[in-house]
């Protein structure tokens, strides 16, 4: 059937609109660095020109990606919001190769007045919780809590995840839970998975505390706490990571450290953690630097070392570019 030039027209008429209504929005990252990770050094790579999406996002600092949000007025003080974000794009214009398309964030939520509910792929509970408590923001090649894994927020994405988060109903104080049912999984023991976190903040101080239970009877809870204080000339951080015993199926425990201050425009910084689980005893560290050149573009270099127990210590580093839109 031909359809009538009116109805192509009120068509696109009404799609534009329902667009302007959505109050959509296209943003990205774009990440680009010479260097190499601390696993290049220990598989004895040689430094390249990478984006933020290479081999499996293990490159530079930030992971290359673009994404589409919104949010659509559905009744009095209700909204429907959706956010589907890809996976890394590599320097071959790959999107996360072999992978999910939509692989960081496709979710679809509810917010009013009681808070939002969301339900779909998603940064984990502990993630959004204590992400912030690494000051280089969890690089993806150097990163002293992620290689070591005590990081805070060293839990990842999780898939047909729902999540509570609260409304804020004390001043400074944030709350958020979540639920993945052990559903379909094929993993023995399967359990359902229950997450939750706080974070309170309060002129320079602030402070985090998460957990998540484990998704199988060979799995092990996960439990983390964290804080920082704004002295004026620097900020320093403190946290602690339990993923339990790795001989019990474990990721380790131990502490994490840091310290980030602002000098003639530069940020400047250092991370530093240690694995104490017999199983997994490891240390990394980190120093940083970056600053913001033009609009919504920064300039930044770090250099991370990895020493695992019994093994040889490996550096990564990386200097390079990210556009943020």
């Amino acid at each position: 059937m031909k359809l009538k030039p009116s109805l192509i027209v009120g068509a696109m008429l009404l799609g534009a609109t329902a667009l302007a209504h959505a109050q959509m929005t296209i943003y990205g990252l774009v990440d680009v660095s010479y260097g190499k990770s601390i696993a290049d050094d220990a598989a004895d790579r040689r430094a390249d020109i990478h984006s933020g999406g290479d081999d499996g996002s293990s490159q530079g600092n930030s992971t290359s990606r673009v994404g589409l949000k919104g949010a659509v007025d559905v009744a009095s003080g209700v909204k429907m919001n959706f956010r589907f974000e890809t996976g890394g794009i590599t320097s071959g214009g790959e999107v996360n190769p072999g992978g999910a398309f939509f692989s960081r964030q496709a979710w679809l939520g509810m917010s009013g007045a009681l808070g939002e509910v969301r339900v779909g792929r998603q940064d984990s509970v502990p993630f959004q919780t204590m992400v912030g408590y690494d000051f280089n923001g969890a690089s993806n090649g150097v990163s002293a809590l992620g290689y070591t894994g005590v990081g805070p927020w060293t839990r990842g994405r999780q898939s047909r995840a729902v999540q509570y988060i609260a409304p804020t109903f004390f001043t400074g104080l944030s709350t958020q839970f979540g639920l993945v049912l052990k559903g379909n999984s094929a993993v023995p023991g399967a359990k359902d998975v229950f997450s939750g976190g706080a974070r309170y903040e309060t002129g320079p101080l602030s402070g985090a505390f998460t957990f998540q239970t484990k998704a199988s009877s060979a799995g092990k809870d996960f439990l983390a706490i964290g804080g920082t204080y704004d002295f004026g000339v620097a900020k320093v951080m403190l946290g602690y990571a339990d993923g339990g015993k790795v001989a019990d199926g474990g990721t380790g425990r131990g502490p994490s450290v840091g310290v980030v201050t602002t000098l003639a425009g530069y940020k400047l910084g250092a991370l530093a953690a240690q694995n104490s689980d017999s199983g997994a005893k490891s240390r990394a560290a980190e120093i940083f630097v970056n600053k913001e050149i033009f609009k919504s573009t920064y300039a930044y270099g770090e250099v991370g070392q990895f020493k695992p127990s019994g093994g040889s210590s490996a550096t990564g580093y990386a200097a390079g570019i990210i556009f943020v839109f």
